[in-house]
């Protein structure tokens, strides 16, 4: 089984952004307790998709070619099994920003609103709970994140949440029918959903297409046409791991690895 690339993963792979560089480690609040890299509890192994042996996806989805380079050139990057709820807020926050700015936003949500943990005297803070958002005036969140327009989304998506919306059932519906479900959420697009069902509910044949998904399917696969339509093709190529397969796509086209 191939190592994991905790760097690759949890700082540059633009899937998660709340996690820090602590002294020689990586950690992170994760679902209310302190997650570290070097946890090993059931919990941990969950999250970082450890028994999951990476590097069998190109003979297990049929992948040659560019994504087989792709997989080979990274193998250490891994797709994470995030609680649903902090998918979601990471992921409406990212909508039309680049990796730094989403993380920033993150961070100052987090910051201001999310529970405080101490580890190796450094403050790690937790997302906030969805009664914590629901309870805010979206222009007092706009002042304390500078968010913008997505403050108001934020606070309607979790007041749905306390509502009752079915955000752990997602894991086991559908694949069209999560979407369906998600996309009803303030602020949530067919590619916030996309990310949310596969970094939040181990959905792996959910396929995000952003603009260097669309092109390198384009440039590498000839593949065109409306994001649904990329993303049936790439299921109809690589099956229902498909979504594992893009990271490993996005990653490369994003950082240059292979050329666009």
């Amino acid at each position: 089984m191939s190592t994991i690339d905790y760097q690759l993963t949890l700082m540059d792979s633009a899937q998660v952004f709340h996690w820090q560089k602590i002294e020689d480690e990586f950690a992170a609040v994760v679902d209310g307790e302190v997650l570290t890299d070097r946890s090993t509890d059931v919990k941990a192994r969950a999250y970082f998709d450890s028994e999951r042996e990476y590097l069998s996806l190109v003979d297990a989805c049929g992948v040659t070619g560019i994504a087989a380079k792709a997989v080979h050139l990274l193998p250490g990057l891994r797709v994470l099994n995030q609680p649903p709820w902090e998918a979601l807020i990471a992921f409406i926050l990212s909508a039309n920003n680049n990796v730094q700015r989403i993380r920033n936003l993150v961070t100052a949500l987090c910051e201001e609103y999310g529970e405080r943990h101490i580890y190796k005297d450094h403050a790690l803070y937790g997302f906030p709970k969805p009664e914590v958002l629901a309870s805010l005036d979206p222009c007092v969140l706009k002042k304390h994140v500078t968010c913008g327009y997505r403050a108001e989304y934020l606070v309607e998506t979790a007041q749905t949440v306390c509502d009752g919306f079915p955000l752990d059932q997602l894991k086991t519906l559908p694949l069209s029918e999560a979407r369906k479900r998600l996309v009803s959420l303030k602020g949530v697009g067919p590619k916030v959903a996309d990310c949310v069902l596969l970094f939040g509910c181990r959905h792996t044949e959910a396929f995000p297409v952003d603009v260097w998904v669309k092109r390198l399917m384009e440039k590498w696969f000839h593949i065109s046409g409306s994001p649904a339509q990329i993303a049936e093709r790439a299921r109809a190529l690589w099956g229902d791991r498909c979504g594992l397969i893009q990271q490993y796509l996005f990653h490369a086209a994003r950082c240059g690895l292979i050329d666009l």
